[in-house]
């Protein structure tokens, strides 16, 4: 895709999308995200944000098995597979009551949480297509090494499935982003430096992974990157839509496509089954190709380019945020 002007100003707000040379979707100052919290103490920005993410995540667990008992009656339709209509139900509502709760209790505007208004569907759709790319390139590696073992095992019955799995993986990424990036790295920004911010959700990100099954320190420590990764990406764009369609995008031709785990979850009704073979340093073993040292290099290099190509305009990874001076002693 071919690049586009340099950043312009724009007269639309705060939250304005200026077009940008090295991206292929709008992009938004980072800072901006940060502004509404900038005034609130660290208990208000730190300390409140990690409690109710972790708060909301369990309750949101809760609430999309409740939702998937009332649909009981369908699961049979994704028999051993997590994904149903219950529960892709209840990803939904999650997440709806979720952004109402986060911007009602914090008096947060919907771009506040990286929800650029321009193109946002066409941007959500780049984001997924940069993880199926993403994902693709790891998994073709790994079988042109002989590290996967591919057969071809989707029935005619269970294309529909992917229908809802694709919704399923768009909320459910959307969902892990919401928490742990859209609203808790400009939180924790206002009050830390930004890659202070990214790093502590980064870690909160891993956290909640820990009883996955398969699980390896190799695993362990691609789950702490790749929040690094959408912290960074985040930080660079501005963009929560981009920033979720890659989470989803890679989880969904992950696991639906590729029959690869995911983070150590194997998921029933793939269109192929990949089943690793010879070096776990390659296929992530069990645990999946999230445990790869591919998606550890891949990973990096995303890294090194958000930082590479950070634009001007939003603060340094380590700057330190002075406090907002008042407008008497501004005077004084």
């Amino acid at each position: 895709m071919s690049p586009t002007t340099e950043p312009e100003s724009s007269s639309s707000g705060r939250h304005a999308a200026p077009k940008t040379r090295t991206l292929p979707v709008p992009a938004v100052n980072f800072d901006e995200h940060v502004v509404p919290w900038r005034r609130r103490n660290f208990i208000i920005c730190v300390i409140v944000p990690t409690i109710l993410a972790l708060v909301l995540l369990t309750c949101g667990d809760i609430l999309v098995e409740i939702i998937s008992e009332l649909f009981g009656g369908l699961a049979s339709l994704t028999p051993a597979s997590p994904i149903s209509i219950g529960s892709t139900i209840g990803r939904i509502v999650i997440v709806l009551l979720c952004v109402l709760l986060l911007t009602k209790l914090f008096r947060l505007k919907l771009p506040d949480l990286g929800m650029v208004r321009e193109n946002r569907f066409g941007t959500w759709i780049t984001g997924v297509g940069f993880g199926f790319a993403a994902v693709t390139i790891i998994y073709l590696l790994n079988v042109i090494f002989g590290a996967l073992d591919v057969s071809f095992t989707l029935k005619a019955s269970e294309l529909w499935v992917l229908l809802l799995a694709a919704v399923f993986f768009a909320f459910q990424g959307f969902f892990e982003e919401l928490l742990f990036r859209f609203f808790i790295i400009p939180a924790y920004a206002a009050r830390i430096t930004v890659a202070g911010a990214i790093g502590l959700s980064s870690i909160l990100f891993a956290f909640i992974h820990l009883n996955n099954p398969n699980l390896t320190i190799f695993g362990l420590v691609n789950l702490v990157l790749y929040g690094v990764v959408f912290g960074a990406m985040y930080w660079r764009t501005g963009n929560a839509w981009f920033v979720a369609g890659w989470h989803s995008g890679w989880n969904f031709v992950l696991a639906m496509l590729y029959g690869s785990h995911v983070s150590g979850n194997a998921l029933p009704g793939s269109v192929l089954s990949s089943s690793p073979s010879g070096s776990e340093l390659l296929n992530g073993g069990e645990f999946g190709l999230e445990g790869s040292v591919l998606s550890t290099l891949l990973g990096i290099a995303i890294i090194a380019w958000c930082v590479k190509t950070n634009p001007a305009s939003n603060t340094g990874l380590f700057a330190r945020r002075t406090k907002p001076v008042s407008a008497e002693k501004r005077v004084n």
